[in-house]
């Protein structure tokens, strides 16, 4: 994945924009429940793709990257709607 650009991890709207145009070739690659932005860590400046699985995939590892942003992996088991 990648290959297009480098996006500053630190700059929001462009990690926003990367997630935008790589959003439905990451939730069918990792058949994952959801996307979304979230941060490297609570004192980090920098931001990350984080992918919502249903249950571990084996061979996925944290140093995967669309674009220059880090892509992180969290098992949530499936979304289910709220009513």
């Amino acid at each position: 994945m990648g290959g297009r650009i480098v996006a500053d991890s630190a700059n929001l709207d462009a990690v926003k924009e990367v997630l935008q145009q790589h959003k439905r070739e990451l939730m069918e690659r990792y058949q994952a429940e959801g996307v979304a932005i979230g941060k490297a860590s609570p004192a980090d400046d920098r931001y990350v793709i984080v992918v919502f699985l249903a249950k571990k995939q084996d061979g996925l590892t944290e140093s995967a990257e669309v674009d220059g942003i880090p892509v992180s992996f969290r098992v949530t088991g499936r979304f289910e709607a709220q009513t």
